[in-house]
This record gives C-alpha cells, structure tokens and sequence, in this order.
C-alpha cells in the first residue's frame, strides 16, 4: 500500500485514527495523505441580527485552529519518520472524501466512527457509511474510543519483534 487517505474530523477522537494509520503506514513504507474537510458555512442559517463581518472572522478563526490542529497531527507522524501530505478542503465530506481518494489513488481510507446507533444511521445516514458503500478501494472505520489498539504488536518495543514478545519456554 503506497497511498493512505487518513480523514480525521478533529474531534477526539482523530488521535486514535492517526495512531492506527501510523501502525499501518510503517507497516507498508506508505505516504500518509492526512485530510481535513472543512464543511462550506450553511448561508440560510446565519442569523439576520449576526454582523455579517463579524461571523467571516469568527470562521475564519476557526478555520486557522483547524489548519493548526492539522498540522500538529501531520508534525506528530513526521516525528515518527511517516511521509506525511497535509490537505485541508472545504466540501461536502463524503462526496470530498472520495474524490481526493480517487484523485491520490488511494489503497486504503482510513477514518473515524463516532459510534452513533443503528437508528441514527438508518435516520440521517453516516459519512464513514457512505464513503464505504462509494469507495473503490478498502475503507477502515476506526471504532470510537479505542481502548488500545488491536495491532499494537506492529510496532518494534524494546524487547520485541514484529510477530511479538518472545515465547520463552
């Protein structure tokens, strides 16, 4: 796998997508492409007493964070010695998701559950159920708060090998 498409949303829980596509990416020698989708501001739901002026800096502050917290997961992988391409887009997120895949020709995307219901998918749909029913390569949801992660014998500890620790007998 050379290309992996890690969507994190920056919420708490993209530590742990980036910590599992950081497993991977060493396992394969992959470039890590790490996106954010920033969603286009909803024009009808601004309210008519709100400065027009003052919501374009508020957002525009917003989006500097977001560019910020980004970059600070893109630096955390770097220190891990991962090949790391940053892209930040505003977009739906699903119809984004799969059209930078397809433009990187990703192998693998990588990205977060939030864990909602049956009934809440079944309501209002999800974007990782999206992404995976259009995508064309392999989609990897990672589970919310992941207690540790299942393949953490992927990476080399003092003392052990990829397969694990040693079976002494």
């Amino acid at each position: 796998m050379r290309n992996l498409l890690v969507s994190v949303d920056l919420s708490e829980m993209s530590g742990s997508v980036v910590e599992r596509a950081a497993c991977i990416a060493q396992s394969f020698v992959s470039e890590l492409w790490l996106l954010h989708v920033a969603p286009p501001p909803a024009k009808s739901s601004v309210p008519f007493n709100l400065d027009r002026d003052i919501l374009r800096a508020q957002v525009a502050r917003q989006l500097r964070l977001q560019r910020h917290q980004l970059q600070a997961l893109a630096d955390q992988l770097r220190r891990q010695r991962i090949h790391v391409v940053t892209r930040f887009v505003s977009g739906t997120v699903s119809t984004t998701i799969l059209a930078e895949a397809e433009r990187i020709k990703a192998e693998l995307i990588i990205m977060g559950s939030h864990g909602h219901g049956n009934v809440y998918h079944a309501l209002f749909g999800g974007v990782g159920q999206e992404v995976a029913r259009k995508a064309v390569c392999p989609v990897m949801l990672v589970p919310p708060q992941p207690t540790k992660p299942r393949w953490h014998w992927m990476r080399r500890e003092s003392g052990e090998s990829r397969a694990g620790p040693q079976q002494h007998s």
